[in-house]
């Protein structure tokens, strides 16, 4: 009897999972559960090791072995050094002239384009080619051509003008690199804001046209107010884009001249990999993780409202 209970509880198991198999399969979280571990794995695991890391002293020593607890004080150094604050107000400003570019150019432009045509047709092409361009790639052209001997300044002596130096002036190089950031990004908005023009009602316009409005009369006054949810979820995925752009600063400033360039990201990266200081770095990661909360929640819940009305 005894030596059948192993078999018996082998043989139960199994039953069980036979079972729970076609129970699996017949509900939604059958279809979800793949997904679910790949996020855990890839996502969630990576985010608990960084907090972790952010709460731990951790350095080149340490990093492979045990890791201290050291509470909240790297917080505290962090929240207490004026480089995170100026790092904060840089990406702050990469922010707000994303937000601005994105939304105002790309209403523009998105409302030019939302004709049909052939020109029309190649424009489209052309912004998904930009859009699709690995930041690598794209950062690494713009530098050319922004370098104090870059063809942007050849052009300028055609012209007669003094050369600017776009990238090694510290006053500069910030803004220039924020204007590289909203090239790449804009595509993206006006596509989005263009499938929004289009799914206006088109009698709408026409009821417009005939009581004598314009035809940007009739895009600020009828058709941007029916395309309120959609500019709000692009404004916040566009501060989520900002918070998390560091290809083209590493790429074009790698975070210079001196530290005019750093933002949130580059600063975590030179911290955590140029310093060796993992747990600051980390830190540093958090509190742009933070910041980037407080935007997505009202994300989250604008999708919500969309999805439910």
């Amino acid at each position: 009897m005894l030596t059948d209970t192993p078999h018996r509880h082998g043989g139960t198991r199994r039953a069980a999972g036979r079972r729970l198999l076609p129970l699996l399969r017949s509900q939604p979280i059958g279809y979800l559960l793949p997904a679910v571990l790949i996020l855990a794995a890839f996502a969630l695991w990576p985010l608990v090791v960084l907090v972790q890391m952010s709460l731990s002293e951790v350095g080149p020593a340490e990093i492979v072995g045990h890791w201290s607890f050291a509470g909240l004080r790297n917080f505290v150094d962090v929240l207490g050094d004026t480089e995170t604050w100026k790092a904060m107000l840089r990406t702050i400003a990469l922010c707000a002239i994303l937000v601005v570019s994105n939304l105002v150019l790309g209403f523009i432009a998105a409302t030019v384009l939302s004709t049909a045509g052939r020109t029309a047709t190649v424009v489209l092409g052309i912004l998904v080619f930009v859009w699709a361009l690995p930041p690598l790639v794209s950062g690494s052209v713009w530098r050319f051509l922004l370098d104090d001997t870059g063809t942007i300044n050849a052009i300028l002596g055609l012209f007669g003008l003094s050369p600017v130096n776009w990238l090694s002036d510290p006053a500069l190089a910030l803004w220039s690199v924020s204007a590289v950031v909203a090239w790449a990004s804009l595509p993206f908005s006006i596509l989005i804001m263009r499938g929004g023009l289009l799914a206006v009602n088109p009698e709408l316009i026409e009821a417009a046209a005939i009581d004598g409005a314009g035809f940007w009369t009739t895009r600020w006054r009828i058709v941007l107010p029916l395309l309120r949810p959609t500019l709000w979820i692009l404004a916040v995925i566009t501060v989520l884009y900002a918070f998390r752009s560091f290809d083209f600063f590493y790429v074009m400033t790698q975070g210079g001249p001196g530290t005019s360039t750093n933002t949130l990201p580059v600063l975590a990266y030179y911290t955590a990999f140029t310093n060796f200081d993992m747990s600051t770095g980390a830190t540093i990661a958090v509190v742009s993780m933070m910041v980037v909360l407080v935007f997505a929640v009202p994300y989250v819940r604008t999708v919500k409202n969309e999805e439910t009305s």
